[in-house]
């Protein structure tokens, strides 16, 4: 798959911000707070459907329906050898395994540490600052000679990377941004040549964005939800509404949720409650795959509000592919911009082979694509590129 890349030509490593905290996983689960929509949606419902009407699709609607379904990403030809070192001892910090965006990829990286001959464990996060700093430090205790987290960035934790890295561990980063001041990390997983740290967030907002308007012909009127407590939530939704204002279409309103609101399934309410504030609206942008398990489809599915597009843009794990093969009502168009989880934990392991041997670490560029009913979905599971990439990865570790 061919790269698109930007045209600032910063590397991903240099130009990543400092800013931000904490996971955005969620609690599988939530209450269902669907009572409201329903019995408010029944006079408004036919007015979501203003776009995608009847007719001829518009050139500028086929044209961003197939950059979304095209995606961008890497082949992972002619990776560098590499040895992996002999005898570590290798910690994968989940940033909480309740949540399957969370425990899917960490299982990934075990499994890649194990093919390289590492002695892989994982630490648990449980989705809180002070649970990612406890699994850190038994990462210290227990041997670690490196550490992987997932899911949450340096800041999130910044002591216990700093006894950690005392310790003389190393530490490599597993999707989040090495935020601290100075860097603790040796080095982050890069992406793709010419994509910053933040454009590879931002580009599972924009796929979204393109998939949403070529659905709808163009005729979108958004709701936006941010991931707030997290430096990469933000760059998400950034990436929707940069490329919706770009094609024309509108956003009515922003919802901020933070963790605490996902974890208690509060963050429903202020969802719906927006629904229905904005009738007319026909788009809804959900950053994070899990927050629909946590009682926000179900919501809108027993809501009977009609005609409503939701896209995930980004995190979208097997549960949330899942949901796409499920079918709707309502005539609800679901869609996600998947990025291929397990290649990325892959890609992190090999990050940390290639720190370790000396070697320049190399840009994983693991695939992001708009996923639906109908196109790039796969049979079962979760999305996984179109890429062999574990035989590329074991090949160039002498494993293949």
């Amino acid at each position: 798959m061919s790269q698109q890349p930007s045209t600032d030509g910063r590397s991903a490593r240099s130009s990543r911000p400092r800013r931000g905290r904490r996971v955005g996983a969620v609690v599988a689960g939530g209450a269902v707070l669907a009572l409201a929509l329903t019995a408010c949606s029944s006079s408004s419902s036919s007015s979501g459907s203003s776009g995608g009407g009847a007719g001829e699709v518009s050139a500028a609607a086929k044209t961003a329906l197939a950059q979304a379904y095209k995606g961008v990403g890497a082949d992972l030809a002619n990776l560098p050898s590499v040895t992996p070192k002999a005898g570590v001892n290798f910690y994968v910090i989940s940033c909480g395994q309740s949540v399957s965006s969370c425990s899917a990829p960490t299982a990934a990286m075990q499994q890649a540490a194990t093919a390289a001959g590492w002695s892989a464990h994982m630490a648990d996060g449980k989705l809180s600052p002070s649970g990612f700093a406890a699994a850190i430090r038994q990462a210290i205790a227990g041997g670690a000679k490196v550490i992987v987290p997932i899911g949450f960035d340096c800041q999130a934790a910044q002591a216990a990377f700093k006894e950690a890295v005392d310790a003389g561990i190393t530490v490599v980063g597993g999707g989040g941004p090495d935020d601290c001041r100075p860097g603790l990390w040796k080095s982050e997983r890069l992406w793709l040549k010419g994509y910053t740290g933040i454009q590879e967030w931002n580009t599972f907002g924009k796929y979204g964005a393109d998939w949403a308007y070529g659905q709808n012909n163009g005729k979108v009127k958004a709701i936006t939800l941010t991931a707030t407590t997290n430096s990469w939530g933000p760059w998400i939704t950034d990436g929707f509404k940069t490329e919706m204002t770009k094609l024309g279409g509108s956003i009515e309103t922003n919802i901020n949720v933070t963790d605490p609101e996902t974890a208690d399934g509060s963050f429903v309410q202020k969802v719906t409650t927006a629904l229905l504030a904005h009738p007319d609206v026909n788009v809804l942008q959900v950053p994070v795959g899990g927050w629909l398990n946590a009682g926000l489809y179900q919501a809108i599915q027993s809501s009977g509000r009609k005609n409503l597009t939701v896209v995930v843009g980004g995190q979208s794990d097997a549960t949330t592919l899942a949901l796409v093969r499920g079918g709707t009502r309502n005539g609800m168009k679901l869609g996600a911009t998947p990025q291929a989880q397990a290649w990325g934990a892959w890609g992190s392991v090999d990050t940390a082979i290639r720190v370790l041997a000396g070697q320049q670490p190399v840009h994983i560029g693991e695939q992001i694509q708009a996923v639906d009913a109908t196109h790039n979905l796969p049979k079962t599971g979760a999305y996984q590129g179109t890429v062999q990439w574990k035989s590329a990865f074991l090949t160039s570790w002498g494993k293949g």
